[in-house]
């Protein structure tokens, strides 16, 4: 029986074996989703407006976005300045323990948000690896090869 050819990017992830991708596809993913806008008190140098929206969005450095922020507000006054503000005022600070359990989670999390098409090809994509890797079990369990490996150790067993 011919293989089937899976045109998706299973080669991406070590689509065989233990440690690969369609290995883990039918694992729970990571828990609800703990992404959100928060002040960061931490890295702040007013209130953390800025450097939570570098957080949120997986700036490393906040520095830039600050600078932006200024110039806007220069050139634009005072829209800036009362976006800042109420946004000072409405978000939350956020935690000072790490938010997520892992790094891979806190990447999902993050293209969940940010870029959810890419998310919804991905979780297709792990899906499809699933239904890649049930069909090869299927396979194996109804060939006849299996039955007769089973009946030798049930034999081997004194069954």
């Amino acid at each position: 029986m011919p293989e089937r050819h899976h045109h998706h990017h299973h080669h991406h992830y070590g689509a065989r074996g233990r440690g690969g991708y369609a290995h883990h596809a039918g694992e729970p993913g990571p828990g609800p989703n703990r992404h959100r806008l928060y002040k960061d008190p931490d890295r702040k140098v007013i209130t953390g407006v800025c450097a939570g929206i570098a957080n949120y969005y997986g700036w490393r450095d906040p520095n830039g976005l600050r600078i932006g922020w200024a110039f806007a507000s220069f050139f634009f006054f005072p829209l800036p300045v009362i976006a800042y503000f109420v946004l000072a005022f409405v978000l939350k600070p956020g935690p000072s323990i790490p938010v997520y359990e892992s790094k891979e989670e806190e990447n999902f999390w993050r293209t969940f948000t940010t870029r959810p098409r890419a998310t919804f090809s991905e979780l297709k994509h792990r899906f499809r690896a699933l239904d890649a890797r049930l069909a090869d079990i299927e396979r194996t369990v109804t060939s006849d090869e299996y039955g007769l490996r089973k009946e030798f150790r049930d034999l081997e067993r004194g069954a």
